[in-house]
């Protein structure tokens, strides 16, 4: 049923997807980095350059078939791993972005669609794993000095595409439970902002790709329209890609400044998370999707207080 030729251009098969996913990620390996931060993998950002750079070596050697037996073993495991990563970020965290195509992805891609893709992937790894034949694998000369030049060439550009978290160059900041009822000039927020000690404000952190972060835009509009507070300001992170497709469908009447993964953690780690400010403190932190004003204001005892 499986024979080589067959075996053949399932290997070629999946070292094509590789390759498109490798070449997507690598021309903006920050954006790959930025995505394993909304997974909830922060620390492994520093790694993003080596994913890249093995994701295009594996389709190298699949799509040149330099024992394909051997590496479609190795693109079963790793296919492993990004499937059980997508899936606690998208179940955990509201992650619906894979990342499969990286920058070349422009359009939403759904989370069942990189599923079955991912499945059927692993699929065809193994049937080339267990059904290629065993013993020596004539190489071309060609092929690994071709191969050394691809790697060499993605390990620059991913170099050049990627930048150091900031929390791998700083002490870590204090928990973020700390905010509450603290001056703002004594938090990490004061780094970011500037504020009126007579005026109330929002500031929302938000994900381009959260769902629960979708859900709260329509009630964080309210807050500035019923007079909750004086001014919205947001913070957000996602890749370019992920932004164009917010700012088209939700059209944000508030100001957004995105903000760099390591600078996030310096206000929250959970999306989204709104911090209400009223004379220069943090009176109420919201995590999770945003109450309507309303509820908000009972919740914190605010209908006598402003």
């Amino acid at each position: 049923m499986f024979d080589k030729q067959t075996l053949n251009i399932y290997s070629i098969i999946i070292g094509v997807s590789f390759i498109i996913s490798g070449i997507g990620k690598v021309i903006d390996t920050e954006a790959f980095g930025n995505l394993l931060y909304q997974y909830g993998f922060g620390y492994l950002m520093i790694l993003s350059p080596l994913i890249v750079v093995i994701e295009i070596g594996l389709g190298l050697m699949l799509i040149l078939l330099i024992n394909p037996k051997q590496y479609a073993l190795f693109t079963f495991f790793l296919l492993i791993v990004f499937t059980i990563a997508f899936a606690y970020g998208h179940f955990k965290n509201g992650v619906n972005d894979c990342g499969c195509l990286g920058t070349l992805q422009h359009t939403g891609i759904s989370p069942v669609f990189s599923f079955v893709r991912n499945f059927i992937l692993l699929g065809m790894s193994l049937i080339v794993w267990i059904k290629y034949p065993a013993g020596p694998v004539i190489v071309s000369r060609w092929k690994r000095p071709v191969t050394l030049v691809v790697l060499g060439i993605s390990a620059f550009v991913a170099g050049l595409t990627f930048k150091i978290p900031v929390f791998f160059k700083t002490v870590p900041t204090p928990p973020k439970s700390n905010f509450q009822n603290q001056n703002i000039k004594n938090t990490e927020l004061s780094k970011f902002i500037k504020i009126s000690p007579d005026s109330a404000y929002l500031v929302f952190c938000f994900s381009y790709t959260c769902p629960h972060c979708w859900n709260s835009i329509e009630n964080l509009r309210q807050y500035k329209q019923s007079g909750v507070v004086d001014r919205i300001i947001s913070f957000a992170i996602g890749a370019d890609s992920d932004k164009m497709f917010f700012m088209q469908n939700f059209k944000p009447d508030f100001y957004i400044r995105d903000l760099p993964p390591g600078d996030m953690l310096k206000l929250t780690d959970l999306f989204p998370q709104a911090f209400y400010i009223k004379h220069d403190i943090i009176k109420a932190i919201i995590q999770g999707e945003l109450p309507s004003p309303i509820l908000f204001k009972k919740q914190y005892n605010l209908y006598n207080s402003r």
